[in-house]
């Protein structure tokens, strides 16, 4: 058997497992239908990725559409039966959550189906804005000194991030960058020891992936932490699921040994997400090294992890709002069920014409807020974005229960859109697919054989385009991803990985044919 088929009959397998797990576990109609409901879904985007060649021509949004299932149902299904804890527990209407959920994913893979059907052309023919990227060095291979110099400047990006105002938010657009160096390894695994010195980058890499953690945890964000690990690990899977090659022993064994390794790792990951969970009510307080060791203290003592535990579920019972469904820590950052469950809920409690002008009047207003200030005073428009610091989720919350605004709760665009346009948003959702795989498929070069390569930018982006690739909060961040971000996303590097160019070549003067891959 070939891998990539292997994956994905696991994957099948294992849901399927899950799914007659639920039964015993909680043997309910509503779970029981929920858990059967979710597998039929996920076995929809499974086959379509495993009977067809998505992942060849249309690698990225492919990837998004999986991201989609295992973040929403897959995930929630598996997860919850390996706690031996029903799918539908804590969440307000499962069936209705999972229900939605499917019909969305059925619309993205139908547009994805078209989208393939009709972008397919000619090797020869290349589009303005292809041979635009190409100039500007999107589709060439940067060298590990690039990627290390751009991974410098996302660390940095960090830190400004913090700084109020318009140079905080200008920094947040570089922080993508300091995943540039966890590239490398799988640069080096394609291309062999021509790339770069492997020893020598591998253990750089291992310095590096140290500092990173000991940023994440200075400003007390997981995200940090966690996002160069699941890059590589994404990255990894995704070759796996588009490799011809035949399943051997060894691979099996190796596959074997990293199971293992990364659930010894599980437990004590997870409970250092929650050390950092304790200790954030003093981000921003104390200095750095000193919330570095607050945070390892606690973490050194695991009663106080399970008292902190044991308190956010007890909080879930008796809030009028909670986000609890997954135990783990880790775990429950990659499933995003029960943000939607929360938003289906309380958009389907506003049936007033007061609250739907509310909303219709916020979602208004948040995307004229997608424009720079200084356009918006030139068109007379009167929006404050310092007005508009909540989320769609806080916004829902809001009218629903009058829960003050704060807290950047998640929110559903697929609530936001059928509160707003009813059965008409399913259009509208399958043309803002349509947006995303034409933006995803400009990130992918095409060879001879229509086989898709990622970008180097593409691959930094692997994460969270395989968390909300085809999803979000809210319809602004929809049309900001579309309008803005994705053009900022590729300027940024095309900026940055010019600068690496050119101050690579000055340090290497006599030189006279450089390196393509630089």
């Amino acid at each position: 058997m070939i891998v990539r088929r292997a994956i994905v009959d696991a994957l099948i397998a294992a849901g399927a497992i899950a799914a007659a797990l639920q039964i015993a576990i909680e043997p309910s109609l509503e779970n029981s239908a929920t858990a059967a409901l979710a597998l039929a879904s996920s076995l929809v985007a499974l086959v379509y990725i495993r009977n067809s060649r998505a992942l060849e021509s249309q690698p990225l949004s492919t990837f998004a559409i999986f991201g989609f299932c295992m973040t929403t149902q897959y995930g929630a299904l598996v997860f919850q039966s390996a706690a031996w804890t029903p799918v539908s527990a804590s969440l307000y209407s499962p069936f209705y959550t999972f229900g939605t959920l499917a019909l969305y994913q059925a619309i993205a893979i139908g547009v994805h189906a078209a989208f393939r059907f009709f972008s397919v052309s000619a090797p020869e023919r290349v589009g303005t804005f292809r041979r635009v990227l190409t100039r500007a060095g999107v589709y060439a291979t940067p060298s590990s000194g690039s990627l290390w110099y751009m991974g410098g400047v996302g660390l940095i990006s960090f830190y400004l991030s913090g700084l109020a105002g318009v140079p905080g938010k200008i920094a947040h657009g570089f922080n993508f960058l300091a995943w540039a160096p966890f590239l490398i390894p799988l640069y080096i695994s394609e291309t062999g020891g021509a790339y770069s010195h492997a020893r020598r980058d591998t253990i750089v890499l291992f310095v590096y992936a140290g500092i990173v953690c000991l940023l994440g945890l200075a400003l007390n964000q997981r995200v940090v932490m966690l996002i160069g690990g699941a890059t590589v690990g994404l990255l990894y899977l995704l070759n796996g699921m588009r490799s011809e090659a035949r399943v051997t022993p060894m691979a099996l064994v190796r596959s074997g040994a990293l199971a293992v390794l990364l659930i010894a790792l599980f437990g004590p990951i997870s409970d250092l997400s929650t050390a950092m969970a304790i200790a954030r009510q003093a981000r921003g307080k104390i200095p750095a090294a000193e919330m570095i060791a607050n945070t390892l203290a606690v973490w050194r003592h695991p009663q106080l992890i399970r008292a902190y535990r044991a308190d956010q579920r007890a909080a879930a019972i008796y809030s009028a709002y909670d986000e609890y469904y997954i135990a783990n820590p880790i775990v429950a950052r990659l499933v995003e069920t029960k943000f939607h469950d929360n938003a289906l809920y309380f958009a389907g409690t506003l049936t007033s014409p007061e609250s739907k002008r509310d909303l219709r009047n916020m979602t208004i207003d948040s995307l004229w807020s997608i424009l720079p200030a200084p356009l918006l005073r030139v068109l007379g428009v009167d929006v404050r974005k310092a007005d508009l610091n909540y989320s769609t989720g806080d916004y829902l919350v809001y009218l629903s229960r009058g829960i003050p605004l704060g807290g950047q709760k998640t929110g559903s665009v697929f609530a936001q859109g059928i509160a707003l346009m009813g059965p008409l948003f399913p259009f509208l959702y399958a043309l803002l697919c349509l947006g995303f795989f034409a933006w995803m498929d400009l990130l992918t070069s095409r060879g001879p054989s229509g086989t898709g390569t990622l970008a180097a930018l593409a691959m930094m982006n692997i994460w969270p385009l395989f968390l909300h690739g085809i999803t979000g909060d809210g319809l602004h961040q929809i049309f900001a991803a579309l309008l803005r971000d994705f053009p900022q996303m590729i300027l940024i590097y095309c900026l940055v990985f010019g600068f690496a160019r050119l101050l690579l070549r000055s340090a290497r003067p006599g030189i006279a044919v450089i390196d393509a891959r630089i």
